[in-house]
């Protein structure tokens, strides 16, 4: 009979994990997606189990792993695919490339191996309590739907079950598959590149924009005055150094407001006429999904955005953070030319820091700091 778990605090899981390791155990789970048939890494016979239960011959499984630190640590991960990793990561991306080592032979499908850090927050400290890997596969007998009604799931599948985990409801929301892509090596193909397995609720255009161009998000209040200084300078940069690249920026209030008089004074006389057309907008779920990196002028900003997308922490600091500068950069609005040309001058020392470290693939560091 399964046994249920509820919303159980980080103590529950951890007591009931020291009684039972799971060692060959069915686990129903939740991504924060979808609902999940899996087990351990290491448990051979019942992922085999699994694949009987579903009707379907031994095929690869989603790799799901409790954070970025944990796959840098343990996997040798390229870095055009840790850049992804880095973007999308918790959340609804599977990424399959080659993996150099026999532990996951058994769910490789293809020769590579699908990884994914998973959205739901109690799956992922099970997973980092386990001290391995969930392996994972959509609740179905093989070629119909997917179920993704806990109640119907109960009634048709639960005797595949040895234990569920269950979020509270209001952690449960529509769900929505995975969107699995494949990494393809230069050794592999002409180019370094990636296909698209499945489309899910990530859009493939926009991970493969993100592939080829990686986006620097610059946020300050308005975003009138120093985030579009701030993008401006640095894709002037970019261009300059042949960069792979792309830049944006936004605020935290309403946009549809012109860029400060000031700001964009001071960019024209840099040749960058295109400040003149520039548009304040807000940032937005999206935005934040899209981005590689985004980069506040203050820490409060910063704080704000954490708070509000908290999937997205990691690569969220402010601008003095990742240049190794302490505090804000203080916004010169309503200040005298020169008060906004010193601000300006800051801006630029620090992006210059910043291209520095993005050529040297010192970013690369963020590794440390999951």
């Amino acid at each position: 009979m399964m046994l249920k778990v509820k919303n159980p605090s980080e103590k529950k899981i951890q007591r009931l994990l020291q009684k039972d390791p799971l060692t060959e155990s069915t686990i129903l789970h939740y991504t924060g997606n979808m609902w999940g048939i899996g087990c351990r890494l290491s448990a051979h016979n019942t992922i085999n189990r699994i694949h009987e239960l579903k009707q379907r011959s031994k095929s690869g499984m989603i790799v799901l792993v409790p954070d970025i630190a944990w796959i840098s640590a343990n996997i040798n991960v390229p870095e055009r695919i840790y850049s992804l990793m880095q973007q999308y990561y918790p959340g609804n991306l599977s990424i399959a490339f080659t993996v150099d080592n026999p532990s996951y032979e058994h769910v490789a499908y293809n020769q590579k191996v699908a990884f994914r850090v998973p959205s739901d927050p109690m799956l992922r400290y099970i997973i980092s309590l386990l001290g391995e890997p969930i392996v994972s596969t959509s609740v179905n007998y093989s070629n119909l739907p997917a179920e993704n009604d806990l109640h119907r799931l109960e009634k048709v599948f639960g005797s595949w079950f040895d234990i569920a985990f269950i979020p509270p409801d209001t952690a449960i929301g529509e769900h929505s598959p995975s969107t699995l892509i494949e990494y393809v090596s230069k050794s592999e193909g002409e180019i370094e590149d990636i296909k698209c397995i499945r489309e899910g609720s990530i859009p493939f255009y926009q991970i493969k924009k993100s592939f080829s161009l990686p986006l620097v998000m610059f946020v300050c209040t308005a975003n009138i005055c120093r985030s579009p200084i701030a993008e401006k300078l640095f894709a002037k940069m970019i261009k300059e150094h042949n960069l792979k690249l792309n830049t944006d920026s936004s605020g935290l209030l309403d946009g549809g407001h012109m860029i400060s008089l000031s700001s964009m004074q001071l960019l024209m006389e840099r040749g960058i006429l295109d400040a003149q057309e520039h548009v304040s907008k807000k940032i937005s779920p999206s935005m934040v999904s899209n981005s590689w990196l985004i980069l506040t002028m203050e820490e409060r900003q910063r704080d704000f955005l954490r708070q509000t997308y908290p999937d997205a922490a990691h690569k969220i600091l402010t601008l003095n953070e990742i240049t190794g500068f302490e505090g804000d950069i203080t916004d010169p609005y309503g200040s005298e030319l020169d008060f906004y040309r010193n601000t300006q001058n800051i801006i630029e020392e620090r992006l210059h820091i910043l291209l520095e470290r993005i050529i040297n693939n010192d970013i690369m560091l963020f590794k440390d700091k999951q």
